[in-house]
């Protein structure tokens, strides 16, 4: 059984190509049933197009999100696919991709987006799938490598994750922060070489006269991206954002300067701290906070003095879908491992932690002597 497809389409004001698309999808060779909508960005001139179900936001700038989001509204099929107002889908797209759906309910597929008069794929994008077998070995980065121009997923985990972000206005990044949201809710990711679409314009690294308007581009998208996702990789060392990625609980250690040894260390990373009472010395550290866990992706609760020693080896434990790691002594749950297999017993030592012993002379450790 064939499940109903949405096919969900941004548009603005480039009607001949949004003409391709559709007709492109009527030539699917697919068995089930194929509702298209098209969910238009402001367009001067609203587009109407026999059978075509239109959906339409006013023009207050580029929210393709928000018109994805307007598209997913009115669907009512069961699978959502994605596709760009100037991205062709070749008749085998829709069978090549629905499968993985049929198979996994949290599957997020990517089909193969060939650009320019060369047709072919992004040479990063190219790299990027080889090195994952196609996203099967994906890990809390591979969000990078997700595109919304030929994107597929369930209706119903689309609607569990919220969808893309509307407040995303500009070209860009709406797609990397659906896919981290995506894979912190326990996404499989695919890359599907087989659901070929066609995008004749040049790959945006090929769109700019010159490396000045490139980079202000790109940059907006790494700014805004930067205040959304919490990952290492999407933020600059040293800044404090309204939400961390790692939240750490430390209760107070009797011996003179351990805790402050061991909150000192976990602030070397984006995180930050819960206590119950605040030590003098953070008094006026932001990241140290009375309280407890908020929004963080990462959560570690310390029962005894662990301090953060290998922050590499820190991430990779900690976002293993493999493990979830546990001790007496300490214990690290993630969002993203939500769905793994049973907890397994460990030691800090594997999570990159060190051991404080007490007491601790706070000069000596600020020092290095």
């Amino acid at each position: 059984m064939w499940p109903d497809v949405s096919v969900i389409i941004p548009h603005y004001n480039n009607h001949a190509a949004l003409a391709e698309v559709v007709a492109a999808v009527r030539a699917q060779r697919y068995d089930g049933a194929v509702e298209i909508i098209v969910a238009d960005d402001g367009s001067q001139v609203v587009p109407a197009i026999e059978g075509v179900t239109t959906v339409r936001q006013d023009d207050l700038g580029f929210r393709a999100a928000a018109a994805r989001n307007l598209g997913a509204a009115a669907a009512s099929g069961e699978v959502l696919a994605f596709l760009d107002g100037d991205t062709i889908p070749e008749p085998g797209y829709l069978a090549a991709v629905v499968p993985h759906i049929q198979r996994n309910r949290r599957a997020v597929v990517v089909g193969s987006r060939l650009t320019g008069p060369e047709r072919r794929e992004p040479a990063w994008l190219v790299d990027a799938y080889t090195r994952t077998d196609h996203l099967s070995r994906a890990d809390s980065t591979s969000w990078r490598f997700i595109i919304s121009a030929a994107l597929t997923c369930s209706a119903t985990f689309f609607r569990h994750i919220g969808g893309f972000d509307a407040s995303i206005v500009g070209y860009g990044g709406e797609d990397w922060e659906f896919g981290w949201r995506a894979w912190n809710a326990g996404a499989l990711f695919v890359h599907e070489p087989r659901a070929i679409a066609l995008h004749p314009a040049p790959d945006f690294g090929k769109r700019h006269a010159t490396e000045w308007s490139e980079a202000l581009t790109k940059n907006a998208e790494t700014v805004a991206l930067a205040q959304r996702i919490t990952h290492p990789i999407a933020r600059p060392a040293g800044v404090v954002f309204p939400t961390a990625d790692v939240a750490v609980t430390v209760p107070t250690f009797d011996a003179p300067g351990v805790t402050e040894t061991v909150i000192s260390s976990w602030l070397a990373i984006d995180a930050r701290v819960y206590v119950e009472e605040v030590a003098p010395l953070f008094a006026h550290d932001p990241r140290v906070v009375s309280g407890t866990a908020a929004n963080e992706r990462i959560r570690v609760t310390l029962a005894q003095p662990w301090a953060l020693g290998d922050a590499d080896v820190f991430y990779r434990r900690a976002t293993d879908r493999h493990l979830i790691l546990a001790d007496t002594t300490s214990v690290v749950s993630a969002r993203a491992l939500a769905l793994t297999s049973p907890s397994v017993r460990s030691r800090g030592e594997l999570l990159g932690l060190r051991a404080v012993d007490g007491p601790q002379r706070l000069e000596r450790a600020f020092a290095g002597w």
